[in-house]
């Protein structure tokens, strides 16, 4: 008998920097994520913070929209 592994399509990798996989705004994101979209990303250890691989395309670019005005946000209350 052959065992199969079951083969997820990546559409995209993004790395967000600065962000743990335990740091608590990233948990929320992605638990908004799974009960919005049923979970079709799968997250990492990255090289300067999480990688997450997707599997569409439009939620690459909505999580990539979050963590850029997530960003903003940090640097105008910094400021």
């Amino acid at each position: 008998m052959v065992k199969r592994r079951k083969q997820e399509q990546v559409v995209g990798v993004l790395e967000f920097a600065g962000y743990d996989s335990d740091d608590s705004t990233f948990k929320q994101w992605v638990a908004e994520h799974r009960t919005q979209n049923g979970g079709s990303i799968r997250v990492s250890k990255g090289a300067t913070g999480v990688r997450v691989m997707f599997g569409r395309e439009a939620d690459m670019a909505f999580w990539k929209a979050r963590f850029e005005t997530e960003v903003k946000a940090r640097k105008s209350r910094a400021a």
